[in-house]
């Protein structure tokens, strides 16, 4: 999501999410990681916040290649059930620069304490300079930040690393694009604040930076809860590393998937070309943003990004959940087409498939209710019909109206 202006234009309307790196489970003792793939950070000047954190949290939670024994590093719900204060979360930051972590700290401070709750499968949460895009690592059970989601000013701006996005490069592969919006209740573009320092955006408030922070934290939470399930933290076998530990485990997206899975290929296909930068298919390569949306429509996905895999499906279903829970915003899912290269900014893309609140479409709402009962483990006692509904936009219309409405 992130070099001339028309390319940061574009950078900024893809919804490729900057959620996790292309990792793969190769053995049972490490989550081997794709050695072709761009865009993973150098930790070497990363420190712990916190004076009395044992420095073997810092040594495991670094090195995201491999993964420790539980009992040097465990998950901060490890063999209790207790809930987890900001002072414990505290204890497992480690960051490139002090800034971030007090960013951070004050953030958290104005969560939810059933956010706070979720931080139990986490181990450690790692921001630094040069960490773009943000992921999850179930070698560390560790979440890592991208900086550019907390910086308040220029002088903290300053201290991160220019680096691109290496997702951005795949959208050439397809002739559409995947797009999400957040609206209100009444269906209006919620625009918030950038997360790129710009002449019109020099200062960021707590407040303004905290709705894109949230959409990312709950995401990358929902995956640490979907890979060591709370009832699983009292279990874990401390002579076992992270990774052996999840790997023996039924992931929370198993439930979701033996009722409602996704199964349309020509979407996975894409996903895989869009997120994980595969070759594409002739059937991919010639997929318009018509066809796309036809397919998409008939299936329970709350983005095309949960077509990558399944714990990414969970996960951006959560999200949806959690930013209409907490903030009243609902998700506005679109397949643009491109129209003649020669114009500029939004000119160029048309709305060719569209719903406001895709989260309402029946099949959609079922699928994310069940999603956020496993993750938050309640029941949230609710109808499988949802009160509101996904509002359809009509083919033709410009992506200029669905931005400057």
């Amino acid at each position: 999501m992130w070099l001339s202006s028309n390319c940061r234009y574009l950078s900024s309307l893809l919804f490729i999410v900057t959620f996790s790196l292309l990792l793969t489970a190769c053995d049972d003792n490490h989550q081997e990681i794709d050695l072709n793939a761009e865009g993973y950070p150098d930790l070497s000047r990363v420190a712990a916040h916190s004076a009395t954190t044992p420095y073997q949290y810092l040594e495991c939670a670094k090195n995201y290649r491999n993964s420790c024994l539980v009992s040097r590093f465990p998950p901060l719900g490890a063999g209790v059930n207790i809930s987890v204060t900001l002072d414990d979360i505290e204890q497992r930051i480690f960051v490139s620069h002090p800034w971030m972590a007090e960013r951070f700290l004050s953030a958290l401070a104005l969560l939810p304490s059933e956010v706070l709750s979720l931080f139990r499968s986490v181990g450690a949460i790692v921001i630094a300079d040069d960490i773009r895009p943000s992921f999850y690592s179930a070698n560390t059970a560790t979440i890592y930040i991208d900086p550019r989601y907390l910086w308040r000013n220029q002088e903290e701006w300053l201290t991160i690393i220019a680096k691109q996005d290496f997702r951005d490069q795949f959208q050439a592969n397809v002739p559409f694009l995947a797009v999400r919006q957040s609206v209100d209740s009444e269906g209006n573009y919620a625009p918030w604040v950038s997360n790129e320092y710009a002449e019109n955006n020099t200062m960021r408030t707590t407040e303004q930076l905290l709705p894109a922070l949230f959409r990312l934290l709950v995401h990358e939470l929902a995956h640490a809860v979907d890979a060591i399930p709370p009832a699983s933290l009292t279990s874990l076998d401390p002579r076992r590393t992270i990774y052996q530990n999840i790997n023996s485990m039924t992931p929370l997206n198993q439930t979701l998937y033996d009722r409602f899975p996704l199964q349309d290929g020509l979407l996975f296909d894409a996903a895989n070309v869009l997120y994980d930068g595969v070759t594409p298919s002739y059937e991919v390569s010639t997929l318009t943003a018509l066809q796309a949306g036809a397919h998409f429509e008939v299936e329970g996905a709350s983005d095309l990004y949960g077509y990558s895999n399944r714990k990414e499906d969970m996960a951006m279903l959560f999200q949806s959940y959690m930013m209409y829970e907490h903030f009243g915003l609902q998700d506005r899912f679109l397949f643009l087409s491109q129209n003649d290269v020669m114009a500029l900014g939004c000119g160029r893309y048309t709305v060719e498939w569209g719903q406001t609140g895709r989260m309402f479409d029946p099949l959609v709402y079922e699928r994310m209710m069940l999603a956020a009962e496993a993750i938050l483990q309640r029941d949230l006692s609710v109808s499988s019909t949802p009160e509101r509904k996904a509002m359809q936009i009509p083919t033709g219309t410009s992506w200029c109206e669905m931005i400057d409405e």
